[in-house]
């Protein structure tokens, strides 16, 4: 009778019938199943969980960072000119990243002279360059002849004597002078100024019909 269901209690004994195929298997406890208690009070809350990994980032997120980024490179730029070239009436002209461009015409002349030739490619002789050591330098490396010749700058004291005057009418300050050794010494009544002394570019005042110097010419770019 494989298929009869038995339930025998014995004393307070509970009997469960359990069946599996042809077999009838009986399990027992020694007491019936207690009842259940009352719900117990919530227990106190667990330590927070692992965080979680980073989520892929927004659109609109990555592109403020783009545009973040874009105007901080922006910024570092802004006030800086790039050095290179520029051909003017077929001439190369030479820009140290200053925001002007320089020439030089190698030709023997007086200052008048050399003036002159500057203004014919609306130019003049440098004052801006000669002003700033550090712009010479990238100068020197640009242009061969500033570093094997004499050349004129756009400075004298035509108008005082001791009182050295650029060609865009500002006095010479004492941090901007770079004048050679004993210079300058006004043994020949000598009133415009000129520049070389090799890798130096220092200065030397000369009489202003001296004709031996090259022209240094500037001009914006």
């Amino acid at each position: 009778m494989s298929s009869f269901k038995v339930c025998v209690v014995l004393f307070i004994g509970l009997c469960a019938v359990v069946h599996a195929r042809a077999q009838t298997y009986l399990t027992c406890s020694d007491s019936a199943p207690p009842l259940k208690g009352d719900r117990g009070p919530p227990g106190p809350a667990g330590p927070p969980g692992a965080k979680g990994p980073k989520g892929d980032t927004g659109v609109t997120v990555d592109l403020e960072i783009r545009m973040q980024d874009f105007e901080t490179r922006l910024a570092k730029l802004e006030g800086q000119t790039c050095q290179g070239t520029k051909v003017i009436n077929g001439k190369t002209w030479y820009g140290p990243g200053n925001g002007y461009f320089y020439f030089v015409i190698a030709k023997d002349m007086r200052y008048k002279q050399a003036k002159a030739q500057c203004g014919k490619f609306q130019a003049t002789l440098a004052v801006h360059a000669p002003r700033n050591q550090d712009v010479m330098k990238v100068l020197r490396k640009q242009i061969t002849a500033i570093t094997e010749e004499d050349y004129w700058i756009g400075l004298t004291d035509i108008k005082g004597e001791g009182n050295f005057v650029w060609e865009d009418g500002t006095p010479l300050k004492d941090s901007e002078a770079n004048w050679y050794k004993g210079e300058p010494n006004n043994i020949r009544g000598e009133d415009c100024v000129g520049s070389n002394f090799r890798d130096t570019s220092r200065w030397n005042d000369y009489p202003c019909s001296l004709r031996k110097l090259y022209a240094l010419c500037e001009r914006q770019g």
